[in-house]
């Protein structure tokens, strides 16, 4: 399918089959676009096409840019699960950016397989940055999006493939984020030299600033090992700044994951996006509904116990389609896919719960006061 039936899918005329093929709407909430898509990326027999999600504010736009990239778990990339940086994004969106989030190829849906140089860190990290361009090449064919004006964060491999990326200093592209960037082969000979080795190579012809944050209990990567990667890249020319954290619950590495990192990393970032002259101020509200509670304020959420809040936020960073359900004796259940509203009830039920109703669905408050 020729790229052009790719670019637009704010409301534009499609056929049903490019529709079926392209995309598919995932949010029914009025208040944002969030979408799935497939990133092309190559021709011919080296055609792939990239698992996508998208985010950004209703409007016209045009809407600077925010590329957000996985790390890699262990074992088989075909089998990890994609990742929708979902409560992450919203903190981007609300502030006026358009998001993307690719699964680089080999990866969950993406086509293709995963592109590793072994024990070469350096141009393997290079060889997924070539995805992430593919992602931003695609970005800069949507209406709504500013080309000029383009963020790439990653996290742990991620990250390595979003510096190796700025090692080419992609037109647009003003800024990288690295939160514990690299690549770990445990237990083989040489494996930290040649990640650093591959950090001071990528500083030596990279101009775009950089923060990178890590934490002090990082399992991956430690703080001297960080910081050795840190002085290879400034040392050969690179502009990192880098923020130690401190400890972050068992393991640092999981940080920018994690909704209770929100408070750690937002601050930082926000610094980071002002030096660069982009937006921090949120200009977006985006509930479906304006004029109830707030579906991320988690202590209006009547009836739980801790270990239902608890619950409640990781419901708050669950991609759509979503839905939580509560009863009035304090149970509850959150689900995600295409039956999410039928298997939270069920769910809730199940527990205990007595006349359980849906609470939030998607972006939305169904039932504010839980009755």
């Amino acid at each position: 399918m020729h790229i052009a039936s790719r670019r637009r899918f704010d409301g534009l005329a499609l056929s049903m089959l490019a529709f079926l093929m392209v995309f598919s709407p995932l949010s029914h909430a009025a208040s944002l676009r969030d979408e799935k898509i497939l990133v092309p990326k190559g021709h011919g027999l080296f055609h792939v096409e990239l698992e996508t999600r998208l985010y950004a504010p209703l409007g016209d736009g045009p809407f600077p840019l925010v590329v957000i990239n996985h790390g890699k778990n262990p074992g088989e990339p075909r089998f990890q699960s994609s990742s929708a940086f979902y409560g992450q994004a919203l903190e981007f969106v609300r502030r006026g950016y358009a998001v993307i989030a690719p699964m680089r190829q080999g990866f969950a849906g993406s086509s293709g397989f995963y592109l590793s140089a072994g024990s070469n860190i350096e141009d393997t990290g290079l060889a997924q940055a070539d995805d992430i361009a593919a992602a931003i090449d695609y970005a800069k064919t949507v209406p709504f999006i500013d080309a000029s004006r383009i963020v790439v964060i990653g996290q742990s491999a991620g990250g390595l493939a979003t510096i190796a990326l700025g090692s080419r200093n992609p037109p647009g592209v003003l800024g990288l984020i690295s939160f514990a960037g690299g690549l770990r082969f445990m237990n083989t000979p040489g494996a930290e030299r040649n990640l650093v080795v591959a950090y001071g190579d990528y500083g030596k012809t990279t101009t775009i600033p950089s923060l990178w944050m890590y934490g002090e209990n990082d399992s991956l990567f430690p703080p001297p090992l960080a910081h050795r990667m840190l002085d290879a890249y400034n040392g050969a020319g690179g502009h990192a700044q880098f923020v130690d954290f401190g400890s972050f619950g068992d393991d640092a590495h999981a940080m920018f994951g994690s909704f209770s990192g929100t408070p750690i990393w937002l601050p930082q970032v926000e610094k980071f996006l002002a030096s660069l002259g982009l937006p921090v101020d949120i200009r977006y509200d985006l509930r479906s509904h304006s004029d109830g509670p707030d579906i991320e304020d988690v202590s209006a959420v009547p009836n739980l116990n801790d270990a239902g809040r608890e619950g409640y936020r990781r419901f708050l960073w669950s991609a759509s389609p979503r839905a939580f359900a509560l009863s009035e004796n304090g149970h509850w259940a959150s689900r995600t896919g295409p039956d999410a509203q039928k298997e939270a009830l069920d769910g809730c039920a199940k527990r205990g719960g007595l006349q359980c109703r849906l609470y939030a669905v998607d972006q939305e408050l169904v039932s504010p006061a839980g009755k």
